[in-house]
Parts: C-alpha cells; sequence; structure tokens
C-alpha cells in the first residue's frame, strides 16, 4: 500500500506511514470512499426510482395493514351478526289489517343504518334496534295453490355514521303460506245458545277478501274497512252450524264453523231481538212470541202487574227487575195444555247509571269490608286512592289499588270502566261493588267491581 500524502510504500496492515508519521486509510474508509463514489456516479434516474421503490413499499405495507384491519373488523361484526349480540331475530306479529306478518330486528350501535337491498328498504338504528314488520303475503304472488312456503334471503348493508358500507352475513328464513285472515266479534266463542230466531253475525276480514256465509257469497255486505255486520237466521232445531269461507288475494282460504244452538220445544216461544242484554235501569222490558193460547209465567223478579199476553196473536210482555249489579238472569216459559213448558233464561247486566251508582256508595270502611265481604256483596263504595299494579287475567284486568291514608290498605278492582288503560302510580276515585275476595301476592283482599273510574285532583 502506498503512502497517499508522500507516496512511500508501506506495509498493508500498517497505520502510519513510516516516513511522513500520517495516518494511512484503512479498508473500511476504502469502502466508505466507494460507497460515496458509486451514490456520486448514480444518475437522477436511479435515485428517483429508488425513492418509488422506497415509496410503494411503504403504501404496500400501509395497504396490508388497513386491509388486515378491516379483515379483523369484518370478522369480528360477521360473528356479532350470526351467532353473537347482534345476531338478528324473527317474531310473528298481527298487522293493522288482521294479516299475519313477521317483525325482522337488526341490533347494532345508535345512528347506524342497515340497507335491505331486496326490499330497498333503509332502517334506522335507534335504542340498540332497528325493526322492521313485512306481511307474510307480501313473500308470495298471486297464485299460491300449488305454493308451501317461501324461503327469503335478505343481504343487509349496515351504513355507519361516518358513512362505511360493510355487507353484513345474509339473514334467511322460511315463511308458510298464510290463511286468509277471519275475526269473528259476534258470536264471541265457536258455540253459543240463543233464543230468537235470528242473530248478529259481525266480522272482520282483509279488505278486498272474498266471503261466503253458509254457501252465500256476501261479499257486496262487506264494507271498505273489511267489516261484515249481518243477521243469520236461527231455527229452534239445536244446532244450527254456520260454515264461514275467506279467500284472500296471496293467502290460503280460511274455513271455519260456529254453531248456534237454539232448543227446540213443543211451544213456540220467541224472545224478540230488541230485548237486550244491558240495562242501565234497575227495570227493563222483555217482549217476544208464543204459540196463541199459550200461558206466559215469569220464574225469576219481576213486575206483576207489567205481564201482559195476547191469547190471539200470542205477543207477550213483561217487565223484569233487576236486584244485582252485575249479571242478573231472567227465566220464563209458556205453558199449554197436553204440551212440554218452553223456557228462555238469558243473562243481562246491570250497570247503573253514575248518578244512581255514585248516591248509593259508602265511604270506604277498610277494616269492616275485609271482614263483611259476604254480606255486603254487590253493595257499591267509593274507592279513592293510588293505582299500585294491574294484573291480568284472560279477559279481565285488576287493578291494586291502596286506598289507605295512613297505612296502606289494598283492595282490588276488577275494570269494567270505560278507562282501558289508567296510569299506575297516579290517584283515582272509581264506584265499584262488592264481589268477594282475590290473592294478591299470596294474600286476600276485597275484590270489587269497577264500572266508573277518573282521575282524583
Amino acid at each position: 500500500m502506498k503512502c497517499p500524502y508522500c507516496g512511500s510504500v508501506c506495509a498493508d496492515d500498517a497505520l502510519y506511514c513510516p516516513n511522513c508519521k500520517q495516518p494511512l486509510p484503512t479498508s473500511r474508509d476504502e469502502d466508505e470512499r466507494a460507497e460515496r463514489h458509486i451514490k456520486e456516479r448514480r444518475t437522477p434516474l436511479q435515485r428517483a426510482l429508488i425513492v418509488l421503490a422506497v415509496v410503494a413499499f411503504a403504501v404496500g405495507l400501509a395497504i396490508g395493514a388497513y386491509k388486515l384491519i378491516n379483515w379483523i373488523q369484518s370478522y369480528q361484526l360477521t360473528r356479532l351478526y350470526t351467532r353473537g349480540a347482534y345476531t338478528p331475530t324473527l317474531s310473528t306479529v298481527r298487522m293493522d289489517d288482521l294479516r299475519q306478518g313477521h317483525a325482522i330486528i337488526f341490533y347494532g350501535k345508535d345512528g347506524d343504518q342497515i340497507f335491505l337491498p331486496e326490499m330497498n328498504r333503509s332502517l334506522t338504528v335507534c335504542g340498540g334496534t332497528a325493526r322492521i314488520e313485512v306481511a307474510d303475503s307480501d313473500w308470495f304472488g298471486l297464485s299460491v295453490a300449488e305454493v308451501q312456503y317461501a324461503d327469503v334471503t335478505l343481504s343487509p348493508m349496515l351504513i355507519s355514521e361516518n358513512g362505511k358500507k360493510t355487507a353484513l352475513p345474509p339473514f334467511n328464513f322460511q315463511i308458510e303460506v298464510p290463511e286468509s285472515p277471519l275475526l269473528v266479534s259476534s258470536p264471541a266463542q265457536d258455540r253459543v245458545t240463543v233464543v230468537t230466531g235470528v242473530y248478529p253475525l259481525v266480522l272482520n276480514v282483509v279488505p278486498g277478501s272474498t266471503v261466503f256465509v253458509n254457501g252465500e257469497d256476501v261479499t257486496a255486505s262487506v264494507d271498505r274497512s273489511g267489516l261484515l255486520s249481518t243477521y243469520v237466521g236461527v231455527k229452534p232445531i239445536g244446532d244450527n252450524v254456520i260454515t264461514l269461507i275467506v279467500r284472500t288475494p296471496q293467502h290460503r282460504e280460511c274455513r271455519r264453523e260456529v254453531v248456534i244452538f237454539r232448543q227446540q220445544y213443543d211451544i213456540e216461544l220467541e224472545l224478540d231481538t230488541t230485548v237486550s242484554d244491558i240495562s242501565s235501569a234497575r227495570t227493563m222490558a222483555v217482549t217476544g212470541t208464543t204459540e196463541p193460547g199459550a200461558i206466559i209465567s215469569v220464574d225469576t223478579d219481576y213486575i206483576p202487574e207489567s205481564l201482559s199476553v195476547d191469547m190471539v196473536t200470542g205477543r207477550f210482555s213483561f217487565i223484569a227487575r233487576f236486584t244485582t249489579y252485575g249479571q242478573n238472569i231472567v227465566r220464563f216459559r209458556a205453558s199449554k195444555e197436553g204440551k212440554q213448558d218452553a223456557v228462555i233464561s238469558f243473562p243481562v247486566n246491570y250497570k247503573p247509571s253514575l248518578a244512581e251508582m255514585s248516591g248509593k256508595a259508602w265511604a270506604m270502611d277498610y277494616a269492616q269490608l275485609r271482614v263483611m265481604f259476604e254480606n255486603w256483596r254487590y253493595q257499591s263504595f267509593a274507592c279513592k286512592g293510588q293505582l299500585l299494579d294491574s294484573v291480568t287475567e284472560g279477559d279481565a284486568t285488576y287493578l291494586i289499588m291502596n286506598v289507605g291514608k295512613d297505612e296502606q290498605q289494598l283492595v282490588v278492582l276488577e275494570n269494567q270502566t270505560s278507562v282501558a288503560n289508567p296510569t299506575l302510580g297516579r290517584r283515582y276515585t272509581a264506584y265499584a261493588y262488592v264481589d268477594g275476595q282475590y290473592m294478591y301476592q299470596s294474600q286476600y283482599y276485597p275484590k270489587l267491581v269497577a264500572l266508573y273510574m277518573d282521575v282524583t285532583d
């Protein structure tokens, strides 16, 4: 190796020149000089390509990281919507127009949206849920004769508040062809017993349905809301079977039978259809027709001098008298020599006016009421207090009222008032009559039937 300063020949491993005493360059310094020389010899194009390569690598790395994060988030979201807290639910509902349907509930964060492309509908998540109701018939065409069910697949899209869109797992379910809706209001049961020659038939269907009663097309009598109100003849032959058929588009046919029983007697005896089963007065006129020559006698309470029978035409009338609030039985018979008596017995619900009931109502005496509830049956009371609870059993609703002032004193009111949904926690005044006892939370309390109720200031 030569000294770069004086040109003297030096050993390869010498650190200083023996002649000029200057430090000699090492191999590392030479490598650095060589590297600098290479860099100096690079063209601008080469330098630009190197920069681009570095940038491309960084961008690729960022894209990969972004896709990995998105995949992780998508995987976590998929788990939530398939077998986690956000899994959609399906439940059966009854639509406002009587059609059967299903409610689909999606879950998520408030403010997000669920877009359903198959239905072209967007649902906003509020309170953690997004709900949509669909009638079952909407999944079918006009002809369902050879169809049993529909396989439905929805492809929901989650749109977050920041506009990000995420495809959610498909939601699959199966819907059977629904039966044509039919709601029979009268008679209230599938089998009733009557004492008149005609009976009111009241039913509701989906507007546009075809309706048959005992094979007769009565569609023209159905109004635009789907209500049919008519009368059917009831013969004194025992069971009168009324067949109802309803055909609604996109539904299968509905067929239902109701039985109206009317006793057969040797003597003709029929109550007028104008005779009501509800009375707001303590007395009510009862009229009808029997076989000419038959004698009418009344078994239940009535005004004796009011009984009148036309022996030629068979027309009769009398005034029934009601002794208790609520249900009273009116029973009378027609008699004729050589024939079996014909008997008619029917209930009448006596609901007095507010003025009459409040005028006869006693002030609350809770201690005596708990002991004397049997002796005081049908006695009316003015019940004033706060509603604490509500209990529903079948068609009856029972309200738990605290009528005490200094201490809790509970009574149970069977709600037969016009206030269908009283507010718990508010104070009310109810006029009710005693009807026994009721068990509430493992303890018996006085039970009364409330006919009138209003908010107490």
